[in-house]
């Protein structure tokens, strides 16, 4: 059963663990440091809501009457049971749910998530670092200010170094409408006369 949250909690981005709360998925973007001269890599977090009287989501019933081949009813009775080990669990030391954390008990008699990082798991993404190109070292420009170019300079940049310009094409897409136009009017005058 917990295989299958985890997977719709993957494709989702949030399921709900009724009595317990909601897990939602959170994605930082990628983003890229001037300074560091670094592009860093997106990242997924885990991240637990503590809410007591959440209750079972109905595309979550949907989705595992269809993985288990089985009757909402039977699906229901599954998410009741997965929630009352879940709970259980975290109120009698804690529970491990692989790859997201675990859920534990405070003293206050609160359920809290403590997500799980493994240190010896690789990210599939890392982070770019841009030292040694000629991007790096070249000035930045910003062309879309109010139709104006912008040239923003390094402190440290030598003069001699290659300035990378890019300038918008201009669009000529009006040309072409005007001469499917002309076109279009030459074959009916052709067809009718």
């Amino acid at each position: 059963m917990y295989n299958i949250f985890y997977k719709y909690l993957l494709l989702n981005q949030k399921a709900a663990v009724p009595g317990i709360g909601y897990f939602t998925v959170e994605e930082t973007p990628a983003k890229m440091d001037f300074i560091t001269q670094t592009i860093s890599a997106p990242n997924q977090e885990f991240r637990f809501t503590n809410e007591t009287n959440c209750t079972i989501e109905k595309t979550f019933l949907f989705y595992l009457s269809k993985e288990l081949k089985v009757n909402e009813v039977e699906a229901i009775n599954r998410v009741n049971q997965f929630a009352q080990t879940v709970k259980e669990g975290a109120l009698n030391g804690g529970v491990n749910l692989p790859g997201l954390g675990i859920l534990k008990r405070s003293y206050e008699d609160v359920i809290y998530f403590v997500p799980e990082y493994n240190y010896a798991k690789q990210p599939l993404l890392t982070n770019i670092h841009l030292e040694h190109t000629v991007a790096a070292n070249a000035n930045l420009v910003d062309l879309y200010d109010a139709g104006d170019t912008r040239i923003l300079k390094r402190e440290n940049a030598a003069p001699e170094e290659e300035k990378i310009v890019l300038k918008e094409k201009e669009d000529y897409w009006w040309v072409y409408a005007i001469v499917l136009a002309i076109l279009g009017l030459g074959a009916l005058l052709y067809y009718y006369i």
